[in-house]
């Protein structure tokens, strides 16, 4: 459970470096490569694809999420 905690915490960082508007998919992949840069390979043993599918869905979560609340938040002090 500790490595999705720092998964989650990960794409949050990682998913708000490169946000701006529009270009979902490629900021989604940039989000994917920096998570697999920073992790050593032997903190996830797992299947590849697997690997891609649980960030994939992961990243989706978290920024539906921050959408919601931390950057709609954040639009609204900057818009004052």
């Amino acid at each position: 459970m500790n490595f999705m905690r720092q998964l989650i915490s990960l794409i949050s960082v990682f998913a708000s470096l490169v946000e701006h508007p529009g270009d979902g998919p490629a900021k989604k992949e940039k989000v994917k490569q920096m998570i697999k840069d920073v992790l050593p390979d032997e903190e996830w043993k797992i299947d590849p694809e697997f690997f891609d599918l649980i960030l994939d869905v992961s990243i989706d979560i978290v920024v539906m999420f921050l959408n919601k609340g931390l950057w709609k938040s954040a639009m609204k002090v900057l818009a004052k």
